[in-house]
């Protein structure tokens, strides 16, 4: 099927990435939509990228922090897509726009690729406002399931090669050992230097009462919801089922009694300042959003043992190399330097870290990046206990994990990763970022927003993480996986009856099967969780069709009481 793309919001981000993937793979940009507010820098930037034929749609700017989009404009737009047959669509908008497109898309049978975070709203800075993360998160699960489409969350890092190694050193130890991941500490820095009169941009806002955690944090939360899952091959006993967060954030408002205006007249006194350093000699910033989040999480097990504890350092303050009073474009420029630091430990058998650290801008790329205080640069460290075997310590380059072809030519890793994730998207393959898949990430998220909400107003400063429910774990088949039993895989079986069963994301099969050979009959049953799938549990052979029959209708009466709980227990304990 011909891809006919229409994205939604032309930034610093879509022009550097998606569209230059578009006109790398030439991929159908049908449809713009835009603010009216943009139309003018829109038309001349498409017309320089050689986008003529591209239809453009401006919406009003009283609409753009709409929850719906207007009828008129739903209707109106409806129409132009059906028109062009436009079968994907790419949002790159202010999170407070998100819900409006993603609702319409699934709406209208539409696959859906989102930025990150998947909402926001204007006053996050209110109880109601956090609320909103998880309610608006749940009916769009709700709107995906009743769609033909799906809808994707652009979290790159899920397909970043160096954590995706890291996330199978980390199951396949815990898996092996039984021992969980017992400590998670991530640290990020974008290395921003915001100052005051740069602080009412409209470009990752601070001004409606969100910052860190809704901007680049969100891929941090999602990198720890990732790790926190690995635990859930764990026996019963050892699994996580709650968990708590105490939440402390740096505000605009900390960082101007910290660094004052009087400060910045005296480091920028031999440039040009700005006329606001004048008219606003006490300037205040409430509720906006936060700078800098910190963020102590606790996992528990059912009889409420610790068993990880996890630290979220999220920093937009952090060294940068901005040495100019002026506003520059703030994207990748403005002296942003990113630093990223992980470490993780599974007990007292191994500890995997990672580190990158740049020092310089993008601008500023060279042929060599990897070391340390390059774009490029991230390394991995890995420490074992001589029990498990392996070398004592390992180190791992990132770039030693891709081909010289894939770093020919290549904005970075994390742009790498993106490509990936955008081939997934449109060639219609299982693709990881799956809304589906957000669900901790979105407790999580939930969790904290809440707990700056706390801190704002002197609640409760402790907020608890809503760990499990059916989208939180979506691992059932994966943890069952060693419970899978086959009457060996190489002999020729014949299908004698089946039956399937549906509950929520879960597949249930009961499978009788023949097997000439050995003149027996085999039944088992088999789970998917659209991302896993455990088969041959609960398997019997028999010599006897009466007694295999009468066993597969006792596994087919199992499934179709959908009872997924009951079911993990008797494959546990078979």
């Amino acid at each position: 099927m011909k891809k006919n793309v229409a994205l939604i919001g032309i930034g610093p981000h879509a022009k550097r990435i998606y569209i230059n993937y578009l006109k790398t793979h030439r991929v159908n940009l049908k449809l713009v939509i835009e603010l009216e507010s943009n139309k003018d820098k829109t038309i001349e930037y498409l017309n320089q990228q050689g986008f003529v034929k591209t239809k453009l749609l401006f919406l009003p700017d009283e609409y753009k922090d709409n929850k719906h989009l207007p009828s008129h404009i739903f209707i109106e737009l409806k129409k132009i897509c059906e028109e062009l047959e436009i079968n994907h669509i790419m949002i790159s908008t202010e999170p407070k726009a998100h819900y409006m497109y993603i609702e319409f898309a699934l709406q209208n049978n539409i696959n859906v690729l989102t930025d990150k975070p998947i909402t926001a709203n204007r006053e996050m800075f209110s109880k109601l406002g956090a609320s909103e993360i998880k309610t608006d998160y749940y009916k769009l699960l709700k709107l995906e399931k009743n769609s033909l489409t799906s809808c994707k969350v652009m979290c790159q890092r899920q397909y970043h090669r160096g954590y995706e190694l890291i996330k199978k050193i980390l199951e396949d130890t815990v898996y092996k050992y039984q021992i969980p991941i017992t400590n998670i500490e991530i640290f990020h820095s974008d290395g921003n230097w915001e100052m005051p009169h740069d602080i009412l941009k409209e470009n990752h806002p601070y001004k409606y009462g969100y910052g860190k955690l809704f901007h680049s944090g969100y891929h941090f939360i999602d990198l720890l919801s990732d790790f926190i899952k690995i635990n859930d091959v764990l026996t019963e006993n050892k699994k996580i089922v709650s968990a708590d967060v105490y939440s402390k954030v740096y505000t605009p408002n900390d960082e101007i009694n910290s660094i004052t205006i009087d400060d910045y007249k005296n480091i920028f006194k031999k440039q040009t300042i700005p006329d606001y350093y004048y008219n606003n000699e006490h300037p205040k910033f409430d509720k906006f959003g936060e700078k800098d989040y910190h963020g102590l999480l606790t996992f528990y097990n059912n009889s409420g043992f610790t068993i990880t504890t996890a630290s979220l350092n999220l920093l937009h303050n952090g060294v940068s190399r901005r040495a100019w009073i002026e506003t520059r474009d703030f994207y990748k420029q403005n002296g942003r330097i990113r630093h990223e630091r992980v470490n993780i430990e599974i007990g007292h058998l191994m500890n995997i870290q990672v580190h990158s650290y740049q020092s310089k801008e993008i601008s500023e790329r060279t042929s060599n990046e990897e070391n340390v205080g390059g774009l490029e640069h991230f390394d991995i460290y890995i420490f074992r206990n001589p029990i498990i075997g392996g070398l004592p310590f390992e180190e791992i380059h990132l770039g030693d994990l891709y081909t010289e072809k894939e770093k020919k030519e290549f904005l970075g890793y994390n742009e790498l990763s993106r490509e990936l994730f955008l081939d997934n998207f449109f060639k219609g393959n299982t693709c990881k970022g799956d809304i589906k898949d957000q669900a901790l990430a979105i407790e999580i998220l939930y969790a904290c927003a809440k707990g700056i909400h706390d801190q704002y107003y002197h609640e409760n400063p402790i907020e608890k993480i809503n760990v499990r429910n059916k989208y939180t774990y979506r691992f059932i088949s994966k943890s069952l996986k060693k419970y899978c039993k086959y009457t060996n895989r190489n002999l020729e079986k014949k299908l004698i009856n089946s039956t399937i069963e549906y509950k929520d994301i879960y597949t249930f099969h009961a499978y009788l099967q023949y097997i000439p050979k050995l003149n027996s009959y085999d039944s088992y049953l088999a789970i998917d969780d659209t991302k896993n799938i455990a088969s041959g549990l609960l398997s019997k052979n028999f010599k006897s069709k009466f007694l295999a029959t009468m066993y597969f209708k006792i596994l087919n009466l199992l499934i179709k009481s959908k009872n997924i709980k009951l079911i993990e227990y008797l494959v546990e304990n078979s």
